[in-house]
């Protein structure tokens, strides 16, 4: 009981305390976040495909050549993707040549049949494909682990 009271007592003092301040960017320059930013993704494309449902989603990207558009046409589109321990950190350059955003590689991925049905290149984004004029498929299906660091930093 007494621990429920400290913590009630720290939430409302915390409450008290107003509005956020603004910071100068001297004082932002001293403000740390330890560990940076974490990130989990549990994403569903149209996951109705799944189950059976029937569906003609498609993500088209038309390309205009010669006064020709011609579409890439990704048909359905879907799947599960869990995500898990994405890691964003701002960090500083040992040489002192400025900061580079660290981005941790996720420890977990899992994808449920993840992918396209079919691909195709044509000049009607809306017709259907042929199972002929298709250039295939992917789908995804299972778990990995990634382990490392994508560094990414801006030159002068």
């Amino acid at each position: 009981m007494k621990r429920l009271a400290a913590l009630l007592l720290a939430f409302s003092t915390a409450a008290a305390a107003g509005a956020p301040v603004a910071l100068s960017d001297d004082e932002l320059a001293g403000v740390s976040g330890q560990d940076g930013i974490g990130i989990a993704v549990h994403l569903e494309l149209n996951s109705s495909v799944l189950d059976g449902v029937p569906s003609d989603s498609r993500l088209t990207l038309g390309f205009k050549v010669d006064g020709v558009t011609t579409y890439a046409v990704l048909h359905n589109l879907a799947g599960v993707v869990d995500l898990f321990a994405l890691s964003l950190d701002v960090r500083s350059r040992a040489d002192g040549g400025g900061d580079y955003v660290d981005i941790g590689l996720p420890g977990f991925i899992a994808f449920r049949e993840f992918g396209f049905r079919a691909l195709a290149a044509q000049t009607d984004p809306h017709a259907p494909i042929a199972p002929s004029a298709s250039y295939g498929q992917l789908l995804l299906n299972g778990t990995g682990a990634m382990t490392g660091h994508v560094y990414l930093w801006g030159h002068q």
